[in-house]
């Protein structure tokens, strides 16, 4: 009786240790299964502030551009949606202000005007904008490097020491000829001379210096410095002198200038317009008219003949083109002729 008694009282001490279950009661049975499931992840557009956001399996699109229902989209590094120009690793793109699916956001791409300006968007860099010269529809573009907008203004430009031609569509001018300057297909103005080349190795007095061609009749005028001359006016056809009375050949340098000649040498019996004097005697100076003419512009010219060797010694040049180098060129400029 007494080990039945001493085993009942262990097994109420070791029941007495145990702890007690209670089962757990919720007042709302709505909060009572809230407690027991996960919020289900974000997925697709979501409003934050007043943007928008972009979310797969609760994880949002950042700093990228990502392909959404078939068009790019870009996104910040918070997630935000961009709009107008935006910057991803240092490269541009645009995002559009009116198309997209929450009306804006979509990135453009291909040839595109923006505001006045024109812009190519590569979309085989998801929009990147893109400068320097391209080829687009078969046709040779240029966009600047600096704004990376498209040079859309007619006419000659420089790159470097090499000159380019844009024409009325904005396109750059390719195979062809232009003012007497040869254009290859790259764009670039041809020295087929060698001119451009040979005026590397000259320095001048001056921040311009001139070289004349006289087997070509041609006289080029660069701008720069020894090394870097870029040519300003190319291919001016000149006459010089005749084999008995021939234009000098070798280093010199302008000298004094006259609005109007006559009476001497190459008009002695004429009258001519923009002399600039050469240091070796001779003259630049405009093809030559009437002796008494006040105003080359109202008067037929006595001998309009250019790219032939028949002066006294001068180099005639255009009306214009003796202007240029009456104007533009100033005193101690550097002639080369060879």
């Amino acid at each position: 009786m007494k080990k039945k008694l001493a085993l009942l009282f262990v097994l109420i001490m070791v029941l007495s240790s145990m702890p007690v279950m209670a089962a757990a009661v919720s007042a709302d049975p709505a909060g009572a299964a809230s407690d027991v499931t996960t919020q289900a992840a974000k997925n697709g557009w979501v409003k934050s502030g007043t943007g928008y956001m972009f979310y797969v399996n609760g994880k949002a699109y950042k700093k990228g551009i990502y392909w959404i229902g078939g068009k790019r989209y870009g996104f910040d590094a918070n997630g935000k949606l961009c709009r107008g120009w935006f910057k991803l690793n240092g490269h541009s793109y645009f995002a559009s202000n009116v198309n997209g699916a929450k009306g804006y956001g979509e990135v453009l791409t291909g040839y595109r005007k923006i505001g006045n300006k024109f812009y190519y968007l590569d979309p085989n860099q998801s929009g990147l904008r893109r400068s320097g010269f391209l080829w687009i529809g078969g046709k040779l573009y240029f966009f600047s490097s600096v704004d990376f907008a498209q040079r859309r203004t007619k006419g000659w430009f420089f790159i470097g020491n090499t000159m380019y031609y844009i024409k009325a569509d904005g396109t750059v001018a390719t195979n062809t000829t232009i003012d007497g300057y040869r254009i290859g297909g790259n764009g670039a103005v041809t020295d087929t001379s060698g001119m451009d080349k040979k005026a590397q190795g000259y320095s001048s007095s001056t921040r311009y210096l001139i070289l004349v061609n006289k087997k070509e009749h041609k006289i080029n005028i660069y701008q720069g410095s020894k090394g870097s001359w870029a040519a300003v006016k190319r291919n001016m056809i000149c006459t010089i002198g005749k084999s008995s009375t021939p234009s000098p050949s070798g280093s010199f340098h302008l000298d004094h200038k006259s609005s109007k000649v006559y009476g001497y040498k190459d008009f002695k019996n004429s009258t001519a317009f923009f002399a600039t004097r050469i240091s070796a005697g001779n003259y630049f100076h405009s093809i030559t008219y009437k002796l008494g003419c006040r105003n080359p512009y109202t008067h037929t010219p006595k001998d309009a003949s250019l790219g032939k060797s028949k002066s006294n010694s001068c180099i005639r040049l255009s009306l214009e083109n003796a202007k240029f180098i009456h104007q533009v060129t100033p005193r101690n400029t550097r002639v080369i002729v060879y």
